[in-house]
């Protein structure tokens, strides 16, 4: 799989925030708002044109903040994506990660925790994530794929930046 490493470090980096206490739990809010603000940011100007914009996440994101009396980071930069090709790539990281929510809400409520969970348990991200699973089982060009891949390729490092810096935030 052509992103499977930039897929890899975005896991390593965002295991080492463990969500069991209300401290760590905000940090990785408040890196995935910095990114997903970037993101919607990035898909109103430029959305996958066979799916859309993928649902909007950062107000659930917000009110689980708040919930926990932290205050939002500011958002990353948006990216730049050159057509839709790059934007259904980009779409597909952000909908992918629907998966890895529904699993770390069953982590939060198998160790007891629970509230502040808007975000990881929003139905509406994987659903639009199997939408555009459909869209992508479609054979397409191999220069569609290609942009699709470096699409997928900006999303996971916008991601991975807005990860390193809450981390950094915590280090100082």
């Amino acid at each position: 799989m052509a992103t499977r490493a930039a897929h890899d470090r975005l896991d390593r980096i965002a295991a080492t925030m463990p969500l069991s206490s209300t401290g760590d739990y905000a940090l990785f809010l408040g890196a995935q708002f910095a990114a997903r603000a970037a993101m919607e940011e990035t898909f109103a100007v430029n959305p996958p044109s066979q799916v859309g914009e993928p649902p909007r996440q950062t107000q659930l994101i917000l009110s689980d903040l708040k919930e926990l009396g932290y205050a939002p980071p500011p958002p990353a930069a948006p990216l730049h994506l050159d057509g839709s090709a790059q934007a259904l790539g980009a779409a597909w990281v952000v909908a992918g990660s629907s998966l890895g929510n529904r699993a770390m809400l069953a982590q939060r409520n198998k160790a007891g925790l629970s509230g502040a969970d808007r975000f990881l348990s929003d139905p509406a991200m994987p659903a639009f994530f199997r939408t555009l699973l459909e869209v992508l089982e479609t054979p397409d060009t191999r220069a569609s794929v290609e942009a699709a891949i470096q699409g997928a390729q900006a999303a996971f490092a916008l991601f991975e930046c807005a990860f390193a810096a809450r981390q950094l935030e915590t280090a100082a």
